[in-house]
Order: C-alpha cells, then sequence, then structure tokens
C-alpha cells in the first residue's frame, strides 16, 4: 500500500501491466521461446492451427497471433523476408478459396485472408 499526502492509502500495482507476458501466466522468455518455435514450424510450412496444438495455443488465431508478435521481434530484414513469406502464402490460400463457387462462406473466408494480411502488415 502506499499513503498519499492526505493519510489515504490506496494499493500498489500488484499485478503486471495489461498486456505484459507475466499477465499471460508465462515469463516473457517462455513466450519469446514459443515465438520461436512458432515461426519455426510456421517456416517449414506448417498450418497455424497444427502450430497451435504444437505449442499449446488454444486457437490458429492464436498462433497466428504469437507468429506476428514474435516477427515484430526481428531485425528489419528478417520481418521484411519473414512477412514476404507469409503474403505469399496467404496470397495462395486466396486464389484457392477464389476458385470455390460464389457463397457468403467464400466471401467470408477471403475477408478473414485480408484481415490476417492487415494484422502481418508492419504498423
Amino acid at each position: 500500500m502506499t499513503s498519499s499526502k492526505n493519510g489515504a492509502q490506496g494499493p500498489t500495482r500488484l499485478t503486471p501491466k495489461r498486456g505484459s507476458a507475466e499477465r499471460a501466466g508465462a515469463p516473457a522468455s517462455d513466450h519469446a521461446l514459443v515465438g520461436d518455435r512458432v515461426i519455426e514450424l510456421r517456416s517449414e510450412g506448417k498450418s497455424f492451427a497444427s502450430i497451435a496444438k504444437s505449442v499449446g495455443l488454444t486457437r490458429s488465431l492464436d498462433a497466428f497471433g504469437a507468429f506476428v508478435t514474435a516477427v515484430s521481434t526481428r531485425s528489419p530484414a528478417q520481418q521484411t523476408k519473414l512477412r514476404a513469406d507469409e503474403n505469399e502464402r496467404l496470397d495462395k490460400l486466396e486464389r484457392r478459396i477464389q476458385k470455390q463457387p460464389e457463397s457468403a462462406d467464400r466471401d467470408r473466408r477471403i475477408a478473414s485472408v485480408r484481415k490476417l494480411r492487415q494484422r502481418l502488415s508492419p504498423t
């Protein structure tokens, strides 16, 4: 607890800031190791669904988020290469989806690929 000028006491910051690795229940070094593994598996051509299972994440979207975060910690040259490789995979996926008969599901899947592309792009 801390005291203010008027004697009132308030809680000290006992919990990590929102978004920190500790809040998620693991030290930052563990998150870095997961990120390294996610990049390694994706570079081997593994799907985000299989990557999620391999590293103990719940959903493929969580694995994609870990990938994006891990990419952002790399050198600028590595970031460019990793993003280019992933955009190439997304291009292939989008072309496969576009070959499907027109439907609401197809449109939703194309929109999802475009959202992934936005998340991948540097800010």
